[in-house]
């Protein structure tokens, strides 16, 4: 497979995927309302 573009990283994909679900998954309302691991970031 020949890589042209970041996109093509299949890495890159699996993270965007990831990315998706995670947002989805958040959004419900008993997470958005969970204020304190919401606002959780890594360092």
């Amino acid at each position: 497979m020949r890589i042209e573009r970041f996109e093509d990283v299949e890495a890159w994909q699996l993270a965007r995927e990831l990315t998706r679900k995670v947002y989805g998954l958040t959004k419900k309302a008993k997470f958005a309302r969970d204020f304190g691991l919401k606002g959780q970031r890594s360092p």
